[in-house]
């Protein structure tokens, strides 16, 4: 599993359509999906946004 945690891995992922499970503070927070975009402090996956700060964002293998 890859831990997403910078501009660019978010963009990786984005290119590669990496499905993606979110946490947050350790804690499974959603299945997640394939990320749609991001911005300076989020992450849009599925529709919902995903505060980077607050969250983990995993590559599911």
């Amino acid at each position: 599993m890859e831990l997403l945690h910078k501009a660019l891995h978010f963009e990786k992922a984005i290119q590669n359509k990496w499905h993606v499970i979110v946490y947050q503070q350790d804690e499974f927070l959603d299945e997640g999906g394939i990320i749609e975009r991001q911005t300076l402090k989020t992450v849009v996956i599925g529709g919902n946004h995903y505060i980077k700060e607050s969250c983990q964002f995993i590559v599911r293998s």
